[in-house]
């Protein structure tokens, strides 16, 4: 339910109007006014209103960045408090930690568009994808009353954006497909809510760069469900295996479908790969 006390800074600009009223109101505003908007903005993605969280503060967080409103220092203010958000261990409602990955994808966005971060900081934003993913635990996605959380999927986006980056070096891209590995197969949750392909993207846009070998793509497939996995041996009598399966199933599904749709040769290693993966599966 929405909270009693709504998020101040995202009630303020609620209060200008509608998504297109808002934005003008954001390109009104003086360079420090914007600026000062976006730190304040920050807490609120984790307000309980799908209104103000989503529709209003990330909204307004995506259009500063995406329509370049807000200067290189108050990006690395933000991407410092938005670490210290998606790292954060207390967050009982859930939303926090999934809007902070979410708006991550869109400081990661602007390093693309115009590079400012250095490849430490870059290897800093895997690194804290992965911490992320390997600690999450709430799987909730969409609910009528409360919008989204989504952490998985917000946490590929994050994932998406920096395997776009050309800055991406392979030991980083290497990094990225050890993040995805981590949920594409988990047997905690079967994904209902997209996850699947959202995961995908980040390995096809990596798949795009051509800095990974047939082999390499063969190696990374067959790993994501190895043979000595004990859950193997009775893979439709035990409801973990069966979620793992049923996961498996829809990623690599995902892929292949993406990379056949495309008609290009540049996704035939992935291709093959995740077809692989499909005939292996139990």
């Amino acid at each position: 339910m929405p909270a009693a006390t709504p998020c101040p800074p995202a009630a303020e600009l609620a209060q200008r109007g509608d998504e297109r009223a808002r934005g003008e109101a954001i390109l009104d505003m003086a360079q420090s006014e914007r600026e000062t908007l976006a730190i304040a903005l920050l807490p609120c993605l984790g307000d309980p209103d799908p209104a103000l969280r989503d529709g209003v503060t990330y909204t307004a967080l995506s259009q500063m960045m995406r329509s370049q409103l807000i200067g290189s220092e108050t990006l690395a203010a933000m991407k410092a408090e938005l670490l210290g958000m998606l790292a954060a261990e207390d967050d009982p409602a859930g939303f926090a930690r999934p809007f902070a990955a979410l708006v991550l994808a869109e400081v990661a966005r602007t390093d693309r568009v115009a590079p400012w971060m250095t490849p430490q900081e870059r290897a800093g934003l895997i690194a804290a994808a992965d911490a992320y993913l390997a600690s999450l635990t709430d799987y909730r996605g969409f609910d009528e009353a409360e919008g989204w959380r989504h952490g998985v999927a917000h946490a590929a986006d994050f994932l998406m954006q920096l395997s776009l980056n050309p800055e991406i070096t392979r030991p980083q891209a290497e990094a990225i497909l050890a993040t995805v590995a981590r949920k594409v197969g988990t047997p905690e949750h079967a994904y209902v809510f997209g996850e699947s392909e959202r995961l995908a993207a980040p390995v096809m846009y990596l798949a795009r760069r051509e800095i990974f070998s047939e082999a390499d793509w063969e190696a990374w497939f067959s790993g994501l469900w190895p043979a000595d996995d004990p859950l193997r041996e009775n893979a439709y009598t035990s409801e973990a295996a069966l979620t793992k399966l049923h996961n498996l199933r829809a990623f690599s599904q995902a892929i292949y479908v993406s990379a056949k749709a495309s008609n290009e040769a540049t996704y035939e290693p992935v291709a093959r790969g995740a077809f692989a993966l499909l005939n292996s599966l139990p």
